[in-house]
């Protein structure tokens, strides 16, 4: 069974980006652009990765990281976004301080060999 890649972001052509690219890396790949229903979304997909955006309307990524943290979201976190180096820092180091799993930043633009390192890393390492 192929393990499974949810990306989150309000930027409905950047999802889809993503979800190509882990198809291709052998994920069975989904993509929402609304934040508001993402934790529905992970109890029943129950995504291995999650890629998700940290400027998004109605849930930031911090309000969905404190989410994922109280539903024990044991999966690997990909924190994308064209926010600065420094914000990205912090909201990975805010990740991990709530005890997501292994959170990589990728910054926009998406370097898309990056992602796919990233995305078969994690398949090598789970396999």
């Amino acid at each position: 069974m192929a393990p499974k890649l949810l990306a989150v972001d309000d930027d409905a052509p950047s999802a889809e980006l993503i979800v190509r690219v882990a198809e291709r890396c052998g994920y069975d790949a989904f993509a929402t652009s609304d934040s508001r229903g993402v934790i529905n979304l992970v109890a029943a997909l129950r995504p291995d990765v999650m890629a998700v955006d940290i400027s998004m309307p109605h849930v930031d990524a911090i309000e969905l990281f404190r989410l994922l943290a109280e539903a024990r979201y044991p999966g690997d976190l990909i924190i994308v976004s064209g926010q600065d180096e420094q914000t990205l820092s912090m909201v990975q180091r805010t990740a991990e301080l709530m005890g997501l799993n292994r959170p990589h930043v990728h910054q926009k633009p998406l370097d898309f060999a990056h992602l796919r390192e990233t995305l078969t890393i994690r398949l090598a390492k789970a396999g």
